[in-house]
């Protein structure tokens, strides 16, 4: 990761509010996204601010940041917050925030600068479909040698549909979330078809 004081904290604070699968995850989507911006030919990326997109993308799933809102802007504004409260202006932070806000919106995030486009990358690697996972064998191989990976699905799906499931606004269609809802439900229908 990054050699940054803010990586550092950040990486501190997130360890210890998020499931452990939560945190090896967003590394390797950190470290999965970087790779994918270099076999791009991307030589100018702001690796802290991709970095902190990934460490706090997933955060809206721990008990701190479970919030009203859907899990994504939780973990987008929990990053805010955190990156106000050390000096980030608005202009450094508003990447970071929209690249998390983003994050499981295929399509959406890749047009919206090179943060957002190579943190969706990153979690697209992470659960793509293998013909995407076997042109990064060995970046995905490096990453979980050093951050493994054990039951993420299983794990993530469980914190916010449980979430959902106590506060169905954060739910609501067309999102990620309320699609996982409903295959765990499948006569749940969502909070309303018209949001």
């Amino acid at each position: 990761m990054p050699d940054s004081r803010h990586v550092e904290d950040a990486a501190a604070h997130i360890r210890t509010v998020v499931h452990p699968q939560i945190y090896n995850h967003s590394v390797r989507t950190f470290l999965l996204g970087r790779e994918a911006a270099r076999r791009d030919g991307v030589t100018d990326l702001d690796a802290e601010s991709l970095c902190l997109a990934a460490l706090f993308h997933d955060s809206g799933t721990a008990d701190l940041y479970n919030g009203p809102s859907r899990f994504e802007i939780e973990g987008a504004d929990a990053a805010a917050e955190f990156l106000q409260q050390r000096g980030w202006r608005a202009a450094m932070v508003d990447p970071i925030w929209e690249a998390i806000a983003l994050h499981t919106s295929p399509g959406i995030a890749e047009r919206r600068g090179p943060i957002a486009h190579y943190l969706r990358r990153g979690v697209v690697i992470e659960f793509g479909p293998p013909e995407l996972r076997e042109t990064f064998t060995a970046a995905i191989a490096a990453a979980e040698a050093q951050y493994a990976r054990s039951d993420l699905e299983e794990v993530l799906q469980t914190l916010v549909i449980e979430q959902a499931l106590a506060q169905p606004q954060k739910a609501k269609r067309p999102s990620w979330v309320a699609d996982l809802l409903a295959q765990h439900d499948p006569g749940r229908t969502g909070v309303n078809p018209a949001f």
